[in-house]
């Protein structure tokens, strides 16, 4: 379980107060307008931002003083962190080891990850040379790769067209079945994400308005 309890963080003259309970194995859908803090929510949860006052737990664990590299947790925003001057394989090998120096099982991982995401065709090639879609496939094949638990994404779709999001979606809901996985997800569509999230949060001014079925999402809520 993820608890926030009043957690709060200024940022030049916008401050966030959010307080909610995430159970394991749910899917978030977070939405609000532009500037409501979406990202920062994530970044609070990630690590990557430190809150001034307040409680974060993950399994009762307090995570306030924690740094991101210590979380069990995975992040994909819109660049997907990859990096192009390597292979696809290279990139979902990295998630295991940094230098790359794998052993025989876990290269057979990695070669199942790819079969899996049916980029076996483009295993050698550089991230350069991919489609959109097949750059998220491997952005995701790195979530599959890492046994973390919980994986945060920021708007990782939004640049692809409305029939790759939906694609994109089917394919997280695979993988969260697969490894029993939390995800918390910022969304720019949430229109296309009623068929796959749990609940929405809907954020304006830094806060947590209103928890909503999927089925009650409305654009007139902004």
């Amino acid at each position: 379980m993820i608890k926030l309890e009043n957690i709060s963080i200024k940022l030049d003259n916008f401050r966030t107060k959010f307080t909610v309970e995430i159970n394991e194995g749910e899917w978030i859908g977070i939405i609000g307008q532009s500037g409501a803090g979406k990202s920062t929510f994530l970044n609070l949860i990630a690590g990557f931002a430190q809150p001034e006052v307040g409680s974060l737990l993950i399994n009762n664990i307090e995570m306030r003083n924690l740094p991101a590299s210590k979380r069990s947790i995975s992040s994909l925003f819109q660049d997907n962190n990859l990096f192009p001057h390597l292979s696809v394989y290279q990139n979902i090998a990295i998630a295991i080891k940094p230098n790359l120096k794998l052993h025989d099982n876990e290269k057979k991982k990695i070669f199942e990850i790819i079969e899996y995401l049916n980029l076996s065709s483009k295993i050698h090639s550089s991230i350069g040379t991919l489609s959109g879609g097949e750059r998220q496939r491997v952005a995701l094949g790195r979530v599959m790769s890492s046994d973390k638990k919980i994986l945060l994404l920021d708007e990782p779709f939004s640049q692809l067209d409305p029939n790759l999001r939906i694609e994109m979606l089917e394919l997280l809901k695979k993988i969260r079945e697969k490894k029993n996985i939390t995800i918390i997800m910022a969304i720019h569509t949430p229109a296309e994400a009623i068929d796959f999230v749990s609940r929405f949060l809907l954020i304006k001014k830094g806060e947590i308005l209103r928890e909503l079925e999927p089925q009650d999402y409305s654009i007139d809520l902004y």
